[in-house]
């Protein structure tokens, strides 16, 4: 497994790739102080398993970096470094490609859980980002969805999906959700599946970020009428 860490503050990078080493002993680590460096480091032989880029390094231009490595070398997942936890900062970056978030302030057990979800193909958002975005996401009602525009994923839910919906951003499990509707959990599994397929989503997370997007209101029933 090959990872690269590209930050522009010597004392964190040195810090950061001793703890990912400890984390994952089997990984071989990189390095890189900028962006111009991360990139030839990339453009090397060695094939990456995932990039960690600070954002605020020399050589990013904030987003339009993050946007030259996610459509420059689309195979390799980019995770986010930062100190700013900004949810519209996180939202846009997500929004670019990224297949992480990771605040610097985090704790091992969080950058552990991360990097082990964007290796298993999923994504990795603050919960607190997702909480705020889905907050600002729309005016409160489930009316509101009806006022979308006719080709709105949102809009080609039936009822019972999107009282699911509602159910899975709030972070409840396939168990949960069947104990609150009164539904079996295989067919929650069912409704589930349906949602990230119609959503264009690989997770419960960035389903609930699409949502958002869509224009998800902040408050639903969670009980078709």
């Amino acid at each position: 497994m090959h990872l690269l860490i590209a930050d522009d503050h010597r004392l964190f990078r040195s810090g950061f790739k001793l703890l990912v080493g400890q984390l994952f002993p089997v990984a071989e680590l990189f390095d890189a102080g900028d962006a111009n460096e991360a990139w030839d480091v990339l453009n090397t032989d060695e094939e990456f398993d995932l990039v960690f880029l600070d954002l605020a390094m020399p050589g990013m231009n904030g987003t339009a970096g993050v946007r030259r490595f996610v459509e420059r070398r689309p195979a390799v997942p980019v995770v986010i470094l930062s100190a700013h936890t900004a949810p519209e900062e996180i939202a846009e970056c997500m929004g670019l490609g990224v297949r992480g978030y990771i605040p610097k302030s985090s704790s091992e057990s969080v950058l552990r859980n991360a990097v082990d979800l964007v290796l298993a193909g999923e994504i990795y958002v603050p919960r607190h980002a997702i909480d705020q975005i889905l907050s600002e996401g729309g005016s409160g009602t489930a009316g509101d969805l009806e006022n979308l525009p006719e080709d709105n994923p949102l809009r080609q839910l039936t009822p019972r999906q999107r009282s699911t919906l509602a159910l899975m951003i709030e972070g409840l499990s396939n168990k949960e959700i069947a104990r609150s509707l009164g539904l079996l959990e295989s067919t929650v599994k069912a409704h589930v599946k349906v949602i990230l397929r119609k959503l264009s989503a690989h997770n419960r997370t960035q389903a609930a970020l699409i949502a958002a997007d869509l224009g998800w209101p902040r408050r639903i029933p969670t009980r078709p009428s």
